[in-house]
């Protein structure tokens, strides 16, 4: 039986800010099924590169599996102390140690986080850019053979909105199936066995009442306790784009 870890944030484990998505129904457990294989979930919800590899990673080369998802970045892109060398650093390293221990690595690039999201031009290039610091890390790690990279501004459902959770920010349902999908395929041209899975239940885009009731009941108290590293800095941003 092929096993299957899966490293990252909460694109992978299904948890958000008053979000949940079944573990059985994130893509990682969805590859793991497409492979007739078991899942050893290590991602979790806040994770950041660093945490992949000082403590997702020892988890996942005691486990010894056969193929691990690795995910992360958009925690980096968000936080004040968001640094490029130390990106870089931690990514490769969580790649070169997968890799020496024979994992086959399906690594993600990120997509553009801003694409549903009310922000200014400023800003949305000021994500847009660290997102492109964090995918140029992930380009320089997929030079190994035994990593497949998957690209998810590629996959071409993400461009839906019913694709993402209520926040806009969290694959939904669906999102999580057309992640799978990709990763999938990526793992039948590299020469595994993939089994088709069936599709996830059918599932309309968020309101904009519901986007209401989780922006008042969940986000606004996530950005009161995330003031100092995430809060402050945007607004810091956004005051110097109009200084």
């Amino acid at each position: 039986m092929t096993l299957v870890a899966t490293l990252g944030d909460s694109f992978s484990c299904g948890e958000g800010v008053g979000l949940r998505t079944d573990l059985a129904d994130t893509w990682g457990a969805r590859v793991a099924a497409a492979l007739d294989g078991s899942l050893v979930a290590l991602a979790a919800p806040g994770a950041r590169i660093r945490d992949v590899r000082t403590g997702q990673l020892p988890r996942a080369l005691w486990a010894r599996p056969a193929v691990a998802t690795v995910l992360a970045g958009l925690n980096d892109v968000i936080r004040s102390d968001f640094r490029p060398a130390a990106v870089q650093a931690d990514l490769t390293a969580v790649v070169v140690r997968l890799r020496s221990a024979g994992v086959l690595v399906v690594l993600c690039r990120l997509h553009d986080p801003t694409r549903l999201l009310p922000l200014t031009p400023f800003l949305r290039r000021r994500v847009q850019d660290r997102v492109a610091v964090v995918n140029a890390a992930i380009d320089a790690a997929a030079c190994d053979p035994g990593v497949l990279a998957v690209d998810l501004a590629a996959v071409p459902q993400l461009g839906e909105r019913r694709a993402w959770a209520v926040d806009r920010l969290h694959p939904s349902v669906f999102g999580q199936a057309a992640m799978a999908t990709a990763a999938a395929s990526a793992l039948a041209a590299a020469g595994m066995t993939v089994r088709e899975l069936p599709a996830p239940v059918e599932a309309g885009a968020a309101g904009l009442l519901a986007e209401g009731r989780w922006f008042v009941r969940h986000a606004v108290p996530w950005l009161a306790s995330h003031t100092r590293h995430v809060v402050l800095p945007v607004v810091s941003m956004a005051a110097g784009a109009r200084a």
